[in-house]
Protein backbone atom coordinates (compact mmCIF):
# COMPACT_ATOMS: atom_id res chain seq x y z
CA UNK A 1 0.00 0.00 0.00
CA UNK A 2 1.73 3.45 -0.78
CA UNK A 3 0.94 6.55 1.46
CA UNK A 4 -1.43 7.76 -1.46
CA UNK A 5 -3.70 5.44 -2.37
CA UNK A 6 -5.54 2.55 0.03
CA UNK A 7 -6.73 -0.66 -1.45
CA UNK A 8 -10.44 -0.36 -2.60
CA UNK A 9 -11.66 -3.13 -0.26
CA UNK A 10 -10.07 -0.96 2.67
CA UNK A 11 -11.59 2.41 1.76
CA UNK A 12 -14.74 1.05 1.01
CA UNK A 13 -14.35 -0.49 4.44
CA UNK A 14 -14.14 2.59 6.44
CA UNK A 15 -15.93 4.46 4.20
CA UNK A 16 -18.93 2.25 3.76
CA UNK A 17 -19.35 1.20 7.40
CA UNK A 18 -17.54 3.86 9.48
CA UNK A 19 -18.91 6.39 7.61
CA UNK A 20 -20.02 9.86 9.65
CA UNK A 21 -23.80 8.17 10.31
CA UNK A 22 -22.45 4.91 11.86
CA UNK A 23 -24.11 5.58 14.89
CA UNK A 24 -26.95 5.44 13.49
CA UNK A 25 -26.44 2.05 12.88
CA UNK A 26 -24.88 0.29 15.21
CA UNK A 27 -23.64 0.68 19.25
CA UNK A 28 -20.34 0.79 18.84
CA UNK A 29 -17.36 -0.29 16.47
CA UNK A 30 -17.86 -3.89 17.59
CA UNK A 31 -21.04 -3.77 16.18
CA UNK A 32 -19.81 -2.36 12.95
CA UNK A 33 -16.99 -4.66 12.33
CA UNK A 34 -19.99 -7.80 13.21
CA UNK A 35 -22.25 -6.15 10.37
CA UNK A 36 -19.23 -6.14 7.63
CA UNK A 37 -18.79 -9.76 8.30
CA UNK A 38 -22.10 -10.94 8.33
CA UNK A 39 -22.88 -10.25 4.99
CA UNK A 40 -24.18 -13.60 3.93
CA UNK A 41 -21.99 -13.12 0.87
CA UNK A 42 -18.99 -12.76 3.01
CA UNK A 43 -16.06 -15.38 3.17
CA UNK A 44 -12.99 -15.90 5.05
CA UNK A 45 -10.83 -14.95 2.24
CA UNK A 46 -11.92 -11.67 2.18
CA UNK A 47 -11.72 -11.16 5.75
CA UNK A 48 -8.20 -12.45 5.99
CA UNK A 49 -7.70 -10.07 3.38
CA UNK A 50 -9.03 -7.16 4.81
CA UNK A 51 -7.43 -7.58 7.83
CA UNK A 52 -4.46 -8.00 6.19
CA UNK A 53 -5.34 -4.55 4.29
CA UNK A 54 -5.64 -3.20 8.29
CA UNK A 55 -2.38 -4.38 9.24
CA UNK A 56 -0.37 -3.06 6.00
CA UNK A 57 -2.27 0.46 7.06
CA UNK A 58 -0.73 -0.10 10.06
CA UNK A 59 2.53 -0.46 8.89
CA UNK A 60 2.67 2.09 5.72
CA UNK A 61 1.58 5.40 8.28
CA UNK A 62 2.97 6.66 11.58
CA UNK A 63 0.74 6.27 14.31
CA UNK A 64 0.47 10.24 14.06
CA UNK A 65 -1.15 9.97 10.65
CA UNK A 66 -3.32 7.15 11.27
CA UNK A 67 -6.89 9.76 11.89
CA UNK A 68 -5.67 11.63 8.80
CA UNK A 69 -5.68 8.44 6.83
CA UNK A 70 -9.08 6.74 8.02
CA UNK A 71 -10.51 10.61 7.31
CA UNK A 72 -9.32 10.18 3.82
CA UNK A 73 -11.17 6.93 3.09
CA UNK A 74 -14.59 8.27 4.91
CA UNK A 75 -13.74 6.55 8.06
CA UNK A 76 -15.39 8.56 10.89
CA UNK A 77 -14.46 6.84 13.89
CA UNK A 78 -12.58 8.23 16.82
CA UNK A 79 -11.32 5.41 19.09
CA UNK A 80 -10.09 8.06 21.48
CA UNK A 81 -9.70 8.33 24.30
CA UNK A 82 -10.20 4.50 25.08
CA UNK A 83 -7.23 3.34 22.89
CA UNK A 84 -5.14 4.84 19.83
CA UNK A 85 -5.78 3.87 16.77
CA UNK A 86 -2.74 2.37 16.42
CA UNK A 87 -4.59 -0.04 19.20
CA UNK A 88 -7.67 -0.15 17.61
CA UNK A 89 -6.79 -0.66 13.77
CA UNK A 90 -5.44 -3.90 15.84
CA UNK A 91 -8.35 -4.88 17.22
CA UNK A 92 -10.02 -4.65 14.21
CA UNK A 93 -8.10 -6.90 12.16
CA UNK A 94 -8.30 -9.40 14.97
CA UNK A 95 -11.95 -9.16 14.83
CA UNK A 96 -11.84 -9.83 10.95
CA UNK A 97 -9.80 -12.65 11.72
CA UNK A 98 -11.94 -13.99 14.34
CA UNK A 99 -14.91 -13.90 11.95
CA UNK A 100 -13.05 -15.61 9.24
CA UNK A 101 -12.00 -18.48 11.63
CA UNK A 102 -15.78 -18.47 12.30
CA UNK A 103 -16.96 -18.74 9.09
CA UNK A 104 -14.33 -21.37 8.36
CA UNK A 105 -15.45 -23.78 11.26
CA UNK A 106 -18.78 -23.36 10.35
CA UNK A 107 -17.87 -24.47 7.01
CA UNK A 108 -15.99 -27.29 8.20
CA UNK A 109 -18.60 -28.73 10.27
Amino acid sequence: MTAHRAPYGLEQFFGGYFHQDWPLEADDWQEVVDQYSASPDRTSQQLHALAAQVDELLRSFPASELATAIMDMGGFYDPRPDMTYSEWLGHVAERLRQHAADIENDSAD
